[in-house]
């Protein structure tokens, strides 16, 4: 048998001797190591392997501990299960490999490319991901906790069911990305990139995602929850029945959300752009509304109980039996709106400005203890024939 043909056997063999052996004996093995290899279950901890072509190798279980693989080749490699926890792999090459099941906790992915690789259940716990280009990998269920991802790719990348708790990640990509179920509490994501992005019912509670572009993703039951989203972009997002309970929206930009059946309670979205959202149904208790537009919108049975509507813009809206019970709408702009069955009892409409239809729709309306200017007192008594007892006295 030539010599050539008898390479392969020998690497073969001296990698089965290092991984029972000791450390110093597989320092030398740097440069045998090749494309296609079997390499099951050896222990190659702290290895020096930077730069190693090991394209389509099978290291399912092996033990890379500390070991360094910057730079290297591993296109299409089998990792399964393995052992790649506190591994250096700066700007390796991953694309579409296996590594489903194994552990990366502490791992430097930075700069690594991961494009399309299979990676569920996966425990990357503080890996450092910066700049990793993780498009249409497969990190379902994989564990992300305090992982850092500043400017990684994640497009179209399967995360549903993820746990991503305190994940930091500035500026990362997960534009189409499938995040169903995923768990981001706690996360700091500012900037980040979501459009047409999914988070069906998943956890975002007291996440920092301010400045993050939303435009068309899917948060429908999602719970954001003490959540910031200040000058957040979510033009025609879907957030039907998303929890926003005390989130902040400060400036956030909502032109055309769907809002329906969601919990806003205690939510600040002073300064919000709320252009033909869609309110129906929907919780607005004790939020707040000051400065907001909310020209032509139907916010008909809404409940804005408590909501504080200071200089606030209702020009053509809808509140039929909308409840304002104890709202402040000092100084906000009331034209043309219906409000019909309205609850005001207890409101503030201390110097609004209105006009003549929304003094007829007043008369409609429940005035108990609501706090208002004389001349308005004047104005809706003069209407209502003049009669002083038309209006319930606070």
């Amino acid at each position: 048998m030539k010599l050539r043909r008898l390479i392969p056997l020998l690497v073969c063999v001296l990698i089965v001797v290092s991984s029972i052996g000791s450390g110093d004996d597989s320092e030398g093995l740097d440069g045998e190591i090749t494309d296609r290899m079997d390499l099951r279950n050896a222990n190659l901890s702290s290895m020096d392997l930077s730069g190693a072509h090991l394209n389509q190798s099978d290291l399912c279980g092996a033990n890379l501990h500390n070991a360094t693989l910057a730079g290297s080749f591993l296109i299409s490699a089998w990792l399964k299960d393995a052992d790649l926890t506190n591994a250096q792999l700066r700007g390796a090459d991953l694309t579409g490999a296996d590594l489903a099941g194994a552990d990366l906790t502490r791992a430097d992915l930075s700069e690594a490319t991961l494009w399309g690789a299979q990676m569920s259940e996966v425990v990357l716990k503080e890996a450092d991901l910066t700049k990793a280009d993780l498009t249409r990998a497969d990190l379902s269920y994989a564990d992300l906790t305090e992982a850092v991802m500043t400017d990684a790719r994640l497009f179209r990348t399967d995360l549903s069911g993820a746990t991503m708790t305190d994940i930091y990640m500035i500026g990362g990509n997960f534009v189409g990305a499938h995040l169903s179920w995923a768990d981001m509490s706690g996360g700091y994501l500012s900037r980040a990139r979501f459009s047409r992005a999914e988070f069906y019912g998943a956890n975002l509670t007291n996440a920092d995602l301010s400045d993050a572009d939303f435009t068309r993703a899917y948060l429908m039951r999602a719970d954001l929850a003490g959540a910031s989203l200040n000058w957040a972009d979510m033009a025609y997002a879907d957030l039907t029945e998303a929890d926003l309970t005390g989130a902040n929206l400060h400036g956030t930009k909502l032109p055309y959300a769907d809002l329906t059946g969601a919990d806003l309670s205690g939510a600040d979205l002073t300064d919000a752009n709320l252009a033909s959202v869609r309110l129906l149904g929907a919780n607005l208790s004790n939020a707040r509304l000051g400065r907001v537009d909310l020209s032509r919108l139907d916010l008909r049975d809404v409940d804005m109980s408590g909501a504080y509507l200071k200089n606030a813009n209702l020009n053509q809206v809808y509140l039929t039996n909308a409840n304002l019970v104890g709202a402040d709408l000092r100084e906000a702009t009331l034209t043309t709106v219906e409000m019909t069955g309205a609850n005001l009892t207890g409101a503030n409409l201390m110097r609004i400005t209105y006009d003549q239809f929304t003094l007829y729709s007043l008369l409609r309306a429940k005035l108990n203890g609501t706090i208002m200017s004389d001349d308005l007192r004047k104005d809706i008594e003069a209407l209502s024939g003049g009669a002083s007892n038309s209006i319930p006295p606070y």
